[in-house]
């Protein structure tokens, strides 16, 4: 591939540092810097469908896209924060988690496993259902049942 073919492809996609991440209206925005020093505002992050997350700032990357190399139509692609990440996830597992460490992890083996520090809510309009198969289990550490 020639140099300057290259140069363009490689202009329309970087890694950037990302603040101000504001998730007020229908798409999340955020300013990026998108070289040394230089930050653009009110760039969209692009979220998938059913999916939403406010990454912490503190660490936060993103690949930045330039739309057919125009840099005035900017999108983040989904961001992260490698210092807040959930690892240790084994091959076939699916998980998602919080900055404060509560997390649910789809298990290889069929479990779904939801740690949290605070309490789980579940709120229907209709109706509750739990098949433990052979039994189920509810147990209360506080020795309070309700």
């Amino acid at each position: 591939m020639e140099k300057d073919v290259s140069d363009k492809i490689r202009g329309m996609m970087r890694r950037c540092s990302i603040r101000n991440i504001r998730d007020d209206g229908e798409v999340q925005t955020c300013s990026a810097e998108v070289a040394k020093g230089v930050w653009r505002d009110d760039i969209e992050i692009i979220q998938p469908f059913g999916f939403a997350a406010h990454v912490p700032e503190d660490g936060a990357l993103g690949l930045l896209l330039a739309l057919g190399g125009d840099e005035g139509d900017m999108v983040i692609l989904p961001v992260a924060n490698p210092s807040k990440r959930m690892g240790g996830l084994q091959p076939g597992e699916v998980g998602f988690y919080n900055a404060g460490g509560d997390r649910a992890v789809m298990t290889a083996g069929g479990n779904l496993d939801i740690k949290t520090g605070a309490s789980v809510t579940v709120k229907t309009a209709q109706a509750v259902s739990i098949d433990g198969g052979a039994a189920v289990t509810i147990r209360a550490t506080s020795g309070k049942l309700e």
